[in-house]
């Protein structure tokens, strides 16, 4: 079987991103080495149920007993799904380390979400003082670079020589990451359940003879059909703004019509 398979809306892709799992868009639950070595992965750097020396059965993804290993592995976490249900058990797996991902980090999150409920706030009920101190900020101040620094440390950001460029991009991140429907998607993440997406099942619409290779054409037309989702989004939301700017007539009542 080629290698290249991904899960275009797969119900396990947001969960492996969010773990920060490695080549998450590209996980295969039909592929028996993608499904052990997630095993390992998440036993390894989140889950730890095992001590290091306990988990060489399960490091083992191409020995003939490694499914008696999982078994006894799944029994030892008193996982509560039908073992012969792959999808349940690896959902069920993603679940408890999201749980624990949280817990291990649960301060650095909560700080985040309290500075953005903060900046949330300040921004609703005094968006002009707002603007007004952001402007007369001083990027060259000791204070603003120790902030900055501070933040991009704390959102994980790498160093750059310029505080402003840095505290651009760490806005960026909290509007994208931590905005109330960002939070409220990853919330939902755990919950929800979607059909994984066979590419051999997709039509590319030309042949390149070469089995793989229409494998990895296909991907790339995913990919390009999702950036094209995001920029119609994108538009969208443009053309939003806009019609809310013109399409928003004030009443004069003392002169009798609606205008601006």
């Amino acid at each position: 079987m080629c290698p290249f398979q991904v899960i275009a809306t797969g119900m396990f892709e947001r969960k492996l991103r969010a773990l920060g799992y490695h080549h998450h868009d590209l996980f295969s639950l039909d592929d028996e080495q993608h499904v052990r070595t997630l095993v390992v992965w998440l036993e390894d750097q989140k889950i730890r149920f095992y001590p290091s020396e306990d988990r060489k059965s399960l490091r083992e993804i191409t020995s003939t007993q490694w499914h008696n290993a999982f078994t006894k592995y799944l029994q030892d976490l008193e996982c509560p799904v039908d073992f012969r249900k792959q999808a349940s058990v690896i959902d069920w797996l993603l679940g408890c380390a999201l749980r624990l991902e949280y817990a291990d980090n649960c301060e650095v999150y909560s700080r985040v979400d309290q500075a953005v409920s903060q900046a949330q706030t300040a921004a609703n009920t005094s968006s002009g003082q707002s603007s007004s101190k952001l402007a007369t900020m001083d990027p060259d101040s000791a204070d603003f670079k120790q902030g900055v620094a501070s933040l991009a440390k704390l959102l994980q950001l790498p160093q750059h020589s310029d505080p402003v460029k840095v505290f651009q991009a760490a806005r960026m991140l909290l509007e994208s990451r931590f905005s109330p429907d960002a939070m409220k998607e990853f919330k939902q993440a755990s919950l929800e359940s979607k059909d994984m997406f066979a590419l051999d099942k997709m039509d590319l619409g030309f042949d390149t003879k070469n089995k793989c290779l229409n494998q990895a054409a296909k991907v790339l037309r995913l990919l390009h059909i999702a950036e094209l989702r995001q920029l119609q989004t994108s538009i969208n939301e443009i053309i939003v703004t806009v019609q809310t700017i013109t399409a928003n007539p004030k009443t004069d009542e003392r002169l009798g019509k609606v205008g601006r």
